[in-house]
């Protein structure tokens, strides 16, 4: 009798197991705290409570977007320069993305679209490096040349492949290859009539619904 009853007791553990576990999902609500690696935030548990460290917070739901000026850890064995990789604000997760040195704070972005693809955006500087010739308006030929480097402001688009942490640009290649056991939506990527945003967001709904990731909430 006892054995018989083994394979039934397997599965009821395996369903109380599943059944512990929740969706990724736009309504999952993240613990409140400093999570200090992608292993923290799988295992849904910050390695920080807000009350750890100092700073300011400003915080733009709108824009998907937290800064936290002087930010800093109150307690004096950890290490001052150690990047933080997320926090849980308000059930919501948002990632760091920069630190601006000239103005002493560290920026975080939120999660656009939720679940195994999540998306970010977010605005940074980027240095370009553009070549500049003075031509002689007599024989039109350039007698003078220089690289010029000038910065201006961009909005970086990307994923990020819950499970396993790896992030990347948002791109028709890139998702392409994310969603490569799902032929029907490769295949509908590459031959997407334009790449737009919203196509690649649709896509990345579906593949969502198709392929949830499941975590475990405190």
């Amino acid at each position: 009798m006892t054995l018989r009853l083994l394979p039934f007791l397997f599965l009821l553990a395996c369903a109380s197991s599943l059944m512990s576990q929740t969706k990724l999902t736009a309504d999952f609500s993240f613990p409140d705290g400093i999570y200090l690696s992608h292993a923290a935030v799988l295992a849904v548990q910050p390695d920080l409570g807000w009350e750890a460290i100092n700073g300011e917070m400003v915080q733009l739901p709108e824009a998907y977007r937290v800064q936290i000026e002087g930010y800093q850890y109150k307690d004096a064995t950890l290490d001052p320069g150690m990047m933080p990789y997320a926090i849980g604000l308000d059930g919501e997760l948002y990632l760091f993305v920069q630190r601006n040195v000239a103005r002493n704070f560290y920026e975080f972005t939120g999660l656009r679209l939720v679940g195994t693809l999540s998306t970010i955006a977010f605005d940074t500087v980027v240095t370009t490096r553009q070549l500049m010739k003075a031509y002689n308006p007599a024989n039109g030929y350039a007698f003078r040349e220089a690289w010029v480097e000038r910065e201006k402001n961009v909005v970086m688009h990307k994923v990020l492949h819950f499970p396993s942490g790896r992030l990347f640009r948002k791109e028709q290649e890139s998702l392409m290859v994310s969603m490569s056991e799902d032929k029907e939506l490769s295949q509908a990527l590459r031959e997407l009539p334009e790449v737009t945003d919203e196509y690649l967001d649709r896509a990345v709904r579906l593949y969502n619904e198709r392929y949830p990731t499941l975590l475990r909430p405190e």
